[in-house]
């Protein structure tokens, strides 16, 4: 699988996918033969985000939700991480037990709130966990990311700005490391495809507001659980000297760093996220 591209296994993937919603959320499920694994994505996009991981994954069973009020899930009544941790708790004790829980990104904040209430989960792994709060941050790209989503919620043009091509493929841009130029329009097409696909204007600038005022510092003393941590040693959305500090609040964690991409490694390189993660789980 390490040599396969990541559009490959996307593709692969999608032949194992079955949709199985539960209540309002929807789900998708990829089969497999083996661990019980269940994705939890990042801000903004939805189930496709950790797709090509799932492809990567080919004996493992993985449940795939689209987070509320993104994708083709229904929103919750207020989008905050505590709204976000007390869904997560629920749809497990629906749907589980798993093996690993899986979060990506702003995933890597709603599990973690989800384990501050209670989520009994043995094994986890959090690829570019939220590190920094970038509400507080003052450098450029934090500020026009603020002014952006407040500038979203106009009821005249904010939408068509927070769904804006443009301003999707600038970030595109920005957050790909790649040299790879089948990689970089792998991940610029799937950005096009999947990430204005939120419910509302209040589901996403919500999101962003929850996405942007947490850290996965806030939960270090719930985090007791077996943790990977899979970082981008380029991430400039959760810097990797923030990941190694992470890692030594943590009771029994491991990190991995993967060189040469930043904070989207579940695009960029699925394969050795795969392996990593089946390492993990043969050894515990």
């Amino acid at each position: 699988m390490l040599n396969d591209s990541p559009k490959a296994l996307f593709v692969r993937a999608q032949s194992r996918a079955l949709r199985e919603d539960v209540g309002d959320t929807a789900v998708w499920k990829y089969s497999g033969d083996s661990k019980r694994v269940l994705f939890i994505h990042g801000f903004r996009g939805d189930h496709h985000g950790l797709q090509a991981l799932a492809g990567a994954l080919p004996d493992y069973q993985i449940t795939s939700p689209d987070l509320p009020g993104f994708g083709k899930s229904g929103p919750l009544p207020t989008s905050d991480l505590d709204s976000y941790g007390s869904w997560l708790v629920k749809f497990n004790q629906d749907t589980g037990p798993y093996d690993l829980v899986v979060g990506h990104s702003f995933g890597s904040l709603v599990v973690s709130n989800a384990m501050s209430k209670g989520l009994n989960q043995r094994l986890l792994c959090l690829i570019n966990p939220i590190s920094t709060r970038s509400s507080s941050g003052k450098d450029i790209p934090n500020k026009l990311a603020r002014g952006y989503y407040r500038i979203g919620k106009n009821k005249l043009f904010g939408s068509w700005l927070l769904r804006s091509g443009i301003v999707t493929r600038s970030m595109s841009i920005g957050l790909t490391k790649s040299r790879s130029l089948d990689t970089r329009r792998f991940v610029h097409d799937q950005h096009a495809r999947f990430f204005s696909g939120f419910h509302s204007v209040k589901s996403v600038t919500e999101g962003f507001e929850a996405a942007s005022s947490g850290s996965v510092f806030d939960y270090s003393e719930f985090l007791t659980s077996p943790t990977l941590l899979i970082a981008g040693q380029k991430d400039a959305v959760a810097p990797i000297s923030r990941q190694h500090e992470f890692c030594a609040t943590l009771q029994d964690a491991t990190l991995e760093v993967l060189n040469g991409v930043g904070h989207l490694t579940h695009y960029e390189k699925p394969g050795e996220i795969a392996a990593t993660i089946t390492t993990f789980l043969e050894q515990r």
